[in-house]
């Protein structure tokens, strides 16, 4: 009897501690980049986005807002050129996403900031060599066709990561 109970409550234990966020440290989860009892993406660099969308559906661009919404991040969506400059006047932004075709367009409006934001182009059923071509040109990537919306959420993180690498450690001088 005493073995039969101490089964049962190891395995209630075990049941228990699985279903439940796991917390370290008292303030962080094991699993950094996952929310509480794991219902969504929790980004690990919460980020004010700008998405330059020209050519996107509106039913595309709510979507997406929505995804980096529930990720953290805080996304504006502009369609044309001059609301992309007004943007960036009115803002500090951590990454642009945009269509591959797109990234000139708003390389030029960067490089006239003074702390420019991470591009993060979207190839969406790009062909191979263009494929190729963006990988080479940009160290992060969204494939909408080959991606969830968690792997989008963690290319994002990715590419913010690569910024704090970059940077050095706070307070360190070059």
């Amino acid at each position: 009897m005493p073995r039969r109970l101490c089964a049962v409550l190891v395995a209630l234990v075990t049941v228990v501690s699985a279903s439940s966020g796991v917390l370290a440290c008292g303030d962080k989860f094991l699993r950094i980049g996952r929310s509480p009892r794991f219902r969504g993406y929790a980004s690990v660099h919460p980020s004010s986005i700008l998405i330059y969308a020209p050519r996107w559906t509106r039913h595309g661009i709510s979507d997406f807002e929505q995804i980096l919404k529930r990720g953290g991040h805080t996304p504006l969506t502009v369609t044309t050129e001059s609301a992309m400059s007004q943007a960036f006047a009115d803002g500090k932004y951590d990454v642009v996403i945009m269509s591959y075709p797109d990234t000139a367009a708003v390389k030029k409006r960067i490089e006239l900031l003074p702390s420019g934001p991470r591009l993060l182009p979207l190839l969406y059923k790009g062909s191979k060599s263009e494929a190729a071509e963006a990988s080479a040109a940009y160290p992060c990537l969204l494939r909408p066709e080959k991606m969830t919306p968690f792997q989008a959420l963690e290319e994002i993180d990715r590419l913010l990561d690569l910024r704090v690498k970059e940077s050095g450690p706070a307070g360190a001088t070059r």
